[in-house]
């Protein structure tokens, strides 16, 4: 069932707002109606998010999460490391006594899901150089990893209150973050190493070439899990920033830190959905109710307007255009959110690169206006609103200037960035509005 009436070309489908927009010098023949119309025809339904960017991302997610309505999501970690205070004598001959992983949560919208949940993760040695010019995707292949080293923990991801730690002969304090106590084996692999591997990054790279953080957690029961925002890049002291601390000669610490974003990949995995979003995905140009968004490489909501282009005719010159004064698309979530599964904080709306493909650009209004485009969350009305003016009026003009059809949709999707967080959320349709104030020719 489509969202609203089908939208008519006849005026009595518009609502004509009083009086005329006249430009000095013209005569009333020539004067320009102004119309407002919230009546067009929406279709949408739930598609499978195209490959999203998995480094340069300023926070990364991490966790296994079985969501109570879309089913089954995993976000692991792979991450180069680098030396943080060279050591030309470090002793690799000696045996270690400890390891220790730290990594601070972020501040804020810090972990979506239930915290409680105690989740199974495996820490593995890297077996593969990840490399900061290239782009990662969160659904290639992961890295590759080295079995043989690797740490088994089990407990939260959320750990809001850490005790201090050894550092130097004194105490290091940690903010709320993750930490984990490294195996004797992953210990001694970072222990004795050549020399070179304390003395440059380079060196460091010929021999351990980062870690890995998966979780393993496949039983998990729905309403279990979740994801935690962490912080691997952040460098504004040695107390906060995420690292591994090497103990060794009861006293002595060598620290190893984590390399730029562009060599820290969130990986991701989702599905199998349940059978009301497969449904979706098997038919994707039928119209929906109710659609879905979720983070990570999940699902994303296309809405199409097949009724736009009824506003102009093809034309060379334009002669037959209208001119967008104001377009303002208002999507609203229905009642699936609570304290743990909260809608996401803002929202982003893209179009798609061609009619064939599942990729995606910004619309123009978000790179040209970011604070006026909108997309945040408003909590009281339970909705996202965007300023799509300048998207329609570029459409209506391919059409009216050159009789090109770019009337492709638009694809309404969690962000992958700004902020990093692991929420989901379905939109309800029956309120969805599409609001347009437009002039033409009297």
């Amino acid at each position: 069932m489509f969202l609203a009436l089908i939208f008519l070309m006849s005026l009595s489908a518009c609502k004509r707002n009083e009086g005329n927009i006249v430009i000095t010098g013209q005569q009333k023949s020539d004067q320009l109606t102004l119309f407002r119309t919230d009546t067009f025809t929406l279709k949408a339904s739930t598609v499978v998010e195209d490959s999203l960017p998995a480094n340069n991302l300023t926070y990364v997610l991490l966790g296994e999460f079985h969501d109570p309505l879309l089913g089954k999501s995993k976000a692991s970690i792979y991450a180069k490391m680098n030396i943080l205070a060279p050591e030309n004598n470090f002793p690799n001959t000696i045996e270690p006594d400890s390891a220790l992983l730290y990594i601070p949560l972020v501040d804020g919208l810090n972990f979506y899901g239930n915290s409680l949940t105690k989740q199974k993760l495996k820490i593995y040695e890297l077996d593969e150089t990840l490399n900061g010019a290239n782009i990662y995707y969160q659904k290639q292949s992961n890295p590759k990893v080295n079995k043989n080293v690797s740490t088994d923990y089990f407990g939260t991801i959320y750990q809001q209150k850490l005790d201090s730690i050894g550092y130097k002969k004194g105490k290091m304090g940690l903010k709320p973050g993750l930490l984990i106590k490294l195996s004797k084996e992953f210990a001694r692999e970072l222990q004795r190493m050549p020399s070179e591997a304390y003395q440059t990054n380079e060196g460091l790279l010929k021999h351990f070439k980062g870690i890995a953080i998966v979780p393993q957690n496949d039983e998990l029961n729905p309403g279990d899990g979740g994801f935690g925002v962490l912080d691997l890049a952040n460098a504004i002291n040695i107390n906060y920033r995420a690292k591994i601390l090497l103990y060794y000669n009861d006293t002595s610490t060598y620290i190893f830190g984590f390399d730029q974003r562009s060599t820290i990949v969130n990986c991701s995995e989702t599905g199998p959905y349940p059978d009301f979003v497969e449904a979706q995905l098997q038919e994707p140009n039928k119209h929906y109710n109710t659609t879905y968004v979720q983070a990570l490489n999940g699902v994303k909501t296309k809405i199409e307007i097949p009724y736009l282009l009824n506003l102009v005719q093809s034309g060379s010159h334009g002669e037959n255009n209208v001119g967008i004064n104001n377009a303002t698309l208002r999507l609203y979530v229905d009642d699936n959110t609570n304290a743990r599964y909260f809608a996401p904080p803002r929202m982003n709306l893209f179009q798609p690169t061609s009619r064939s493909s599942d990729r995606n650009r910004l619309v123009e209004d978000a790179l040209a206006s970011p604070t006026k485009f909108g997309g945040v969350f408003n909590d009281k009305g339970r909705y996202y609103q965007f300023d799509i003016t300048r998207h329609l009026q570029n459409v209506l003009n391919d059409m009216a200037f050159g009789g090109k059809d770019n009337n492709l949709g638009l694809y309404f999707a969690v962000p992958t960035d700004n902020p990093v967080i692991g929420a989901r959320a379905s939109i309800d349709h029956s309120k969805t509005k599409l609001i347009i104030t437009y002039t033409k020719p009297k």
